[in-house]
């Protein structure tokens, strides 16, 4: 074959292979396809019919949405086995992908379905009684807080069944440092009981306290947004805040397999803010 028919133009390269001439000339910067030839004046780019294949295979790998790195790599040894085991990796990249977009989702819907806003806590003024409590109090990461919660209440309910007794009601969480929780969620998992029950294997009462509080549904993805909405608006009520926030979960997995009907209410402890002169 002579040269001329050897070589094709960038533009009718780019028309054989569904790449376009821009991204051909990124991908020959990036060193992932480079033309045979390019003249020294002109920058005038000839590619070999023989990198069509080259060409073919980087856009299938590209409209699979597989990373220019793996591309790259997956040019350089082209055989089936490695390709086979690129794609097995994009899969599973791709599946975790879907289930962020499917949660993205759920929490348009569970906004759209409510006929609400993004921030739409409404926040009330309540009086919290005295409750009398079993606990355990960890810090922790996000990450296992779920598993802990679990755990913990398993504890307390067989602690509870060995003294005789019983919760007097579901399980609430405090979190004793919800404006720090990125140095790490100190929380601490309760569970409600009478009075003779608390005393019988060490519980503690919970004091009277007034108290703002608001109600979230929803999956709990999004569940940190009510806090700085909360403080907004204690702020404009001219409250401040005087003991642990407790999430009360209300609606959860035990009752709906629909994340979006999860019903969490938040109660902060709060007083009048103390004007300059008075005494807290």
């Amino acid at each position: 074959m002579d040269d001329d028919r050897r070589h094709l133009s960038i533009g009718k390269f780019a028309g054989l292979t569904g790449i376009s001439a821009n991204t051909l000339r990124r991908y020959d910067r990036l060193g992932l396809l480079s033309p045979s030839v390019t003249d020294p004046l002109t920058s005038y780019r000839l590619y070999d019919v023989e990198q069509l294949d080259i060409g073919i295979l980087i856009r299938l790998l590209r409209d699979l949405d597989v990373p220019l790195e793996d591309v790259a790599r997956l040019v350089r040894s082209p055989e089936t086995g490695a390709v086979e085991d690129a794609l097995l990796a994009h899969r599973g990249r791709v599946l975790a992908r879907r289930e962020d977009l499917e949660r993205i989702l759920t929490r348009i819907d569970a906004v759209l379905h409510e006929h609400r806003g993004l921030l739409p806590y409404e926040v009330d003024e309540v009086q919290l009684h005295e409750v009398w409590i079993v606990s355990r109090r960890v810090t922790t990461s996000r990450a296992r807080m779920d598993a802990l919660i679990d755990e913990f209440i398993v504890e307390l309910q067989d602690e509870l069944a060995g003294a005789g007794r019983h919760p007097a009601g579901r399980e609430f969480v405090l979190y004793h440092n919800a404006l720090q929780w990125y140095q790490g969620l100190d929380m601490e998992v309760c569970l409600p009981v009478e009075r003779r029950a608390a005393e019988a294997v060490g519980g503690r009462a919970l004091p009277a306290s007034s108290a703002l509080q608001t109600f979230y549904r929803g999956p709990w993805d999004d569940i940190w947004q009510a806090y700085p909405a909360m403080l907004a608006r204690m702020s404009r009520k001219g409250y401040e805040t005087c003991g642990p926030v407790r999430e009360a979960y209300l609606v959860d997995e035990r009752d709906t397999d629909d994340p979006g009907e999860y019903l969490t209410e938040i109660t902060w402890p709060a007083v009048p803010r103390s004007r300059d002169g008075d005494s807290p």
